[in-house]
């Protein structure tokens, strides 16, 4: 009997203890969750984004940075590498501009040489020529190397590529630089006393050259094969030429007339814009062309009526590889876009780097060089 009341004793004891200690886990639990709530209040959940704070603040990564639209204006890029990174580059719509990189250092040291003019066949096949009369030739991303010389003292103005091997530069000293089935041949005079400021190939086998004192030169396709033509009977200077096929020709002069060449003959001296000299055209058929004035204003052709526009930023060159479309770069290391009838705001892509010219062989595709001797390619975004 002792035995049996000390057992049913102990088993009580043991069971009051075990309710004892489930009532004080379910208070404790209680009064700790309540500690939980009242500190959650005073808490910030975790957010995808940085927080504020006196420490500095975390940047979110390039995937989750939304791109810069044309309008934006994104940050100077690092200095220029002699190497172009693929993913180097400043997002502008459907492509990207690469990071400016220094080509043709050797004329800059020697007498501060610039880029004049640059001609591409295909996204990356491009010729280029400067002041100190050299061209520049590239088959890859920044591949740029001289590749020929013209005669001493020479400045070339302008180059103008068919193809490949197909090209004909021009100078102050009225010669004309060509090469031929991929071979250079020696510079030919064919405007002595004068200075040829522009050219225009479309086909292997037609040029169109203009010089400082209203006459064009045109290529029939051999090397010593220029024919003189009086286009501006006022001798003013025929500031740029545009060709987009061998039986369409447009060219502008410093008082704001425009000449047209259609079916074998020369027309026009018509003025198309009163605010100033025509510096530059850039055609893509006998339908569209755009000019631009020295005030930077386009003027524009369509179904050959001109209208011109005045505009409150500037423009150094342009080129339109397609109707209703133009990229146009400017004084200050920007970019524009005309598309079916609209300019986009301006997309910094060279610091404040004055351009010299540009090359566009399709839409989304060009190459553009300022004055320090940099190139730019834009093409479709990786």
């Amino acid at each position: 009997m002792g035995s049996s009341f000390g057992d049913r004793h102990s088993h009580g004891a043991r069971v009051g203890l075990a309710v004892a200690v489930a009532i004080l886990v379910v208070i404790g639990g209680g009064i700790a969750a309540v500690i939980a709530l009242l500190s959650g209040s005073s808490t910030p959940a975790a957010s995808a984004g940085p927080t504020s704070g006196p420490g500095p603040s975390v940047p979110p990564s390039a995937a989750a940075s939304p791109a810069p639209t044309a309008d934006a204006s994104p940050a100077s890029p690092p200095a220029p590498s002699p190497t172009a990174s693929p993913g180097g580059s400043t997002p502008a719509g459907p492509a990207r501009w690469t990071y400016p990189v220094p080509v043709d250092q050797q004329a800059d040291q020697n007498d501060n040489a610039i880029i004049n003019s640059v001609s591409c066949v295909t996204a990356m096949t491009c010729y280029a020529v400067d002041s100190d009369g050299n061209v520049l030739a590239s088959t890859a991303e920044n591949s740029w190397r001289v590749v020929n010389t013209a005669d001493s003292g020479t400045n070339l103005t302008a180059i103008s590529c068919a193809a490949a091997g197909d090209c004909v530069a021009v100078g102050n000293s009225g010669q004309a630089l060509m090469l031929s089935d991929g071979s250079w041949n020696d510079p030919v005079t064919i405007d002595s006393g004068n200075q040829l400021n522009d050219v225009s190939c479309p086909t292997t086998t037609f040029c169109v050259a203009v010089d400082n004192d209203g006459r064009g030169f045109v290529f029939h396709g051999s090397d010593t094969r220029w024919s003189p033509v009086t286009i501006d009977p006022n001798q003013d200077s025929l500031t740029s030429v545009s060709c987009p096929t061998a039986a369409f020709c447009v060219v502008v002069d410093d008082t704001g007339n425009e000449y047209t060449y259609h079916a074998g003959r020369w027309a026009g001296g018509n003025q198309v814009d009163g605010y100033g000299s025509l510096t530059q055209v850039s055609c893509s058929s006998a339908s569209f062309c755009v000019a631009i004035d020295q005030n930077g204003n386009p003027v524009t052709m369509r179904g050959g009526d001109w209208s011109a526009r005045t505009v409150s930023w500037t423009t150094e060159a342009i080129s339109c590889p397609a109707d209703g479309y133009c990229v146009a770069v400017d004084g200050s290391g920007g970019v524009r876009y005309y598309r079916n009838g609209s300019w986009s705001g301006v997309t910094k892509i060279a610091g404040n780097d004055i351009f010299s010219s540009i090359s566009c062989v399709a839409k989304n595709t060009c190459v553009a060089v300022d004055q320090d001797d940099n190139v730019m390619y834009y093409g479709p975004a990786a």
